[in-house]
């Protein structure tokens, strides 16, 4: 008996230890995070709570308290995911159309701006040393990301109709940009993916099924990464490929989120694929 209670004891200081050796990780700072209401803040705190962080936001100061465990994760990555869900911080402002998806009460007066990581190296910095820069930033080329991301999680649900209304969108932003509105690394990349992206555009809304929706994602899906390559996205964007699609020669698409939704096959085969490539 007394073996037993020794090692019961010897089991609870472990315990104890490991606990005490989680709870040390832990650090937790104060930053700032747009919203309105109490329906903003379940958003925001589902977004950033996770096994590894804990997200409290007040409404009355627009602030959280973000505490997470540094040896798994980082305040990036929770602020990262609070953007994706529609919610402007101090590091990262949400995509256009996902703010434009919150409900009205939660569509807050949009005025923060993210600095840039390291702003010595930002393509702005480059230029005005250089005189050039071979990379742009997302600029007038980030709606076209956001509705392309749209189109893809449409594809994700299986949901054609959806689908067409989101290619219909794309086409009709194609229409609004403009070349003198673009900088001259933006006007190039531009000028080479123009005709394609519209042409996979117009495919995607006049498909007759899913099947040659996705078929024709396939395609809208090349011409974007390489867009995507020459002028960034604002967020961190993963290349992503389904290994089966395409009579086993395989299919790429572009993602905001590590974890894997197929788009080519939906609930068929939802996580069959991998990352292959982060455009940062």
């Amino acid at each position: 008996m007394r073996i037993l209670n020794n090692i019961i004891t010897a089991g609870l200081l472990c315990v104890s230890i490991f606990t005490y050796g989680q709870h040390n990780t832990m650090t937790t700072q104060t930053v700032k995070i747009s919203g309105n209401c109490g329906m903003c803040k379940k958003t925001i705190e589902k977004a950033g709570n996770s096994a590894d962080s804990k997200v409290d936001w007040n409404e009355d100061n627009q602030t959280a308290n973000v505490s997470f465990d540094a040896s798994k994760t980082s305040l990036d990555v929770v602020l990262k995911n609070i953007a994706l869900a529609g919610y402007d911080n101090e590091k990262y402002l949400a995509p256009a159309t996902t703010y434009a998806q919150l409900h009205g009460c939660c569509q807050y007066e949009r005025t923060l701006s993210a600095p840039p990581a390291n702003p010595e190296n930002t393509p702005e910095s480059k230029e005005e040393s250089t005189g050039s820069s071979s990379v742009a930033k997302a600029g007038n080329f980030q709606v076209i990301y956001d509705q392309y991301f749209q189109l893809k999680d449409a594809l994700v649900a299986s949901d054609r109709k959806t689908v067409a209304t989101g290619a219909a969108k794309l086409a009709s932003l194609l229409t609004t940009l403009k070349s003198t509105d673009l900088t001259a690394a933006e006007q190039q990349a531009w000028k080479t993916q123009a005709i394609a992206i519209t042409q996979y555009t117009k495919t995607l809304q006049e498909a007759e099924n899913l099947a040659k929706q996705r078929v024709a994602f396939v395609s809208l899906s090349e011409e974007v990464y390489k867009l995507a390559k020459s002028s960034k996205p604002t967020l961190l964007v993963y290349q992503q490929k389904c290994p089966m699609f395409n009579d086993g020669k395989g299919a790429t698409w572009l993602s905001l989120n590590k974890d894997i939704k197929n788009p080519y096959y939906g609930a068929q085969m939802l996580t069959c694929g991998s990352t292959i490539q982060t455009i940062q």
